[in-house]
């Protein structure tokens, strides 16, 4: 009678050996997809906003003043100094900013900085005058810290590299998407260089990074993913590990390891279990028919579809749980899974278009979003409108009042927005305290009474006693319709733009539509 027991502990074990991995392979693929794709939009970030400012009018005129002597060479050291500091206000993304001759001595900068020997070998690169370049990590010996850097070459009428702009990201961001993902297992992420030196380790940044290797077997061209294997690894043990390259501008690869007694550890539990009942089970054995062994292996065959259709990224799998044995535990455990991982999924779509300070969409949902509707706009041949509101002298009230209350008004601001549009149309926090608003079917002509009744309800100021009183800020908003003012998404907030700044020069707290910005300013009641 022990046999049976033995056959089918056997077999049970070996499929739910079976499941486990599959499942454990599955999720430290995916989590190795998903992160890599954040650190290569990251980095291609960097590279899109340096590109973006190198290519400045004031920045030009500024290094070519300074490395030719022409002009006033102290009115433009000062006007590239202020348009840095203007970006990196900004842009919280960033310790400094700073531009550069063409042998990388410093000409402007947000702060005391260096150019150090390391960094040279970035000014050759041919990426420098194209796509931007990021830098792997170096310990900074002027910083004493790790550090890494971004630039773009700048190019005089002529198209000669005149000098370079430099951005040094703050790391902590870089750190936060190594952080462990949620689910189970969870992965220990590892960016690496490419020869596959550690530059992070799930969060945390090295003292000296690229000097310590981590020897992971890594994809072979043109793979961009190695297989989930499990090894021995130097100080980790016994792990299972996968390498993903990373498609980004800074290269190298992104490692995930997951210790094999934590990602088996429900497996482990099973065999003792087992071996706890194995006694009990040879008496029970009497009484098990042909039936009621079928019976026994169906939750196993719901399991393996289950686990199958969880692979293909079905996240809605529920499985009937019947009995209270280790079938059922087992069944509980993966319909606990599943709804984690749903919930898990939903929350990171959510987080992923949301900008958490002002509950409207983010930057980059505006680009998805914006995309979209001019496809919709020219299939419906319906116009579809602009706003880009930023809030006055923003920069003076964080520096009167202090961050917290900029929130607070930022937030404020953002609240008055959705009060004052339609369910149809869709409002986005572009960056620092630029929001943004897209109109669906309406023209130029029915914008502008709504960016004016935007405009005016920032303007009321609730009452307060007069000890308490505090400003508020007001808005100067730019108004651009597609396809008129633009026929690609960059044309359009690049009109959308310059009417911004239209409405800042003619003096702030008013509305100029795209095509007006040379139109005299008019009496806003500010």
């Amino acid at each position: 009678m022990g046999i049976p027991v033995v056959l089918m502990g056997s077999y049970l074990l070996d499929r739910n050996e079976e499941i486990l991995a599959e499942k454990v392979r599955e999720t430290v693929a995916n989590h190795l997809f998903r992160k890599s794709g954040q650190i290569d939009d990251w980095m291609w970030q960097r590279t899109r906003e340096v590109t973006r400012w190198s290519a400045s009018f004031v920045v030009f005129e500024g290094v070519e003043a300074l490395t030719r002597g022409t002009g006033d060479v102290e009115r433009a050291r000062r006007d590239l100094n202020e348009y840095l500091a203007s970006v990196l206000g900004h842009y919280q993304t960033y310790e400094s900013l700073f531009v550069t001759d063409a042998q990388g001595r410093i000409l402007a900068s947000t702060r005391d900085e260096r150019w150090e020997g390391w960094a040279h070998r970035l000014l050759a690169r041919p990426e420098a005058a194209k796509a931007g370049v990021v830098s792997p990590l170096h310990r900074s010996p002027f910083l004493g810290r790790p550090t890494l850097l971004a630039l773009h070459s700048i190019q005089d009428r002529n198209d000669r590299n005149v000098g370079f702009l430099v951005e040094r990201p703050d790391l902590r961001e870089l750190q936060l998407l190594l952080n462990p993902a949620v689910g189970d297992p969870t992965p220990e992420f590892w960016l690496l260089d490419a020869e596959g030196r550690v530059l992070l380790r799930t969060g945390q940044v090295p003292a000296n990074p690229g000097t310590e290797e981590l020897p992971v077997v890594k994809p072979v061209p043109p793979e961009e993913a190695g297989p989930i294997v499990e090894a021995s690894l130097p100080s980790l043990g016994r792990v299972v590990y996968g390498v993903r390259r990373l498609a980004g501008p800074s290269g190298g690869y992104l490692a995930a390891t997951v210790p094999a007694r934590a990602a088996y550890r429900s497996l482990d539990e099973a065999r003792l279990r087992l071996l706890i009942v194995g006694l009990s089970a040879l008496v029970i054995v009497l009484l098990i028919s042909f039936f009621a062994a079928r019976n026994l292996l169906r939750p196993i065959l719901l399991l393996s579809e289950g686990a199958r259709r969880l692979s293909r990224g079905e996240t809605d799998v529920s499985l009937p749980v019947a009995g209270s044995d280790e079938l059922a535990d087992l069944t509980r455990t993966f319909n606990d899974m599943s709804a984690r991982m749903r919930e898990a999924r939903e929350r990171l779509e959510s987080l992923a278009i949301t900008d958490e300070l002002t509950q409207l969409y983010n930057r980059r949902h505006f680009q998805d979003t914006l995309e979209k509707e001019m496809r919709r706009s020219t299939r419906e041949d319906r116009p579809l409108s602009m706003l880009l509101l930023d809030l006055d002298h923003f920069k003076q009230f964080n520096d009167r009042w202090g961050h917290t209350e900029g929130d607070v008004e930022l937030t404020r601001v953002a609240t008055i927005v959705m009060k004052n549009i339609r369910g149809t149309d869709t409002a986005f926090r572009y960056g620092g305290e630029e929001l943004a608003v897209l109109l669906p079917s309406c023209s130029k002509k029915q914008a502008h009474p709504v960016a004016e009744k935007i405009r005016a309800a920032v303007n009321v100021r609730p009452t307060r006693a007069a000890a308490t009183e505090k400003p508020f800020t007001t808005v100067s908003i730019g108004v651009a319709t597609f396809p008129e003012d633009g026929q690609g998404g960059r044309a359009l907030v690049d009109a959308a733009d310059a009417a911004l700044y239209a409405a800042k020069a003619q003096g702030r707290d008013r509305v100029v539509l795209a095509g007006d910005e040379a139109a005299p300013a008019r009496a806003t009641g500010r």
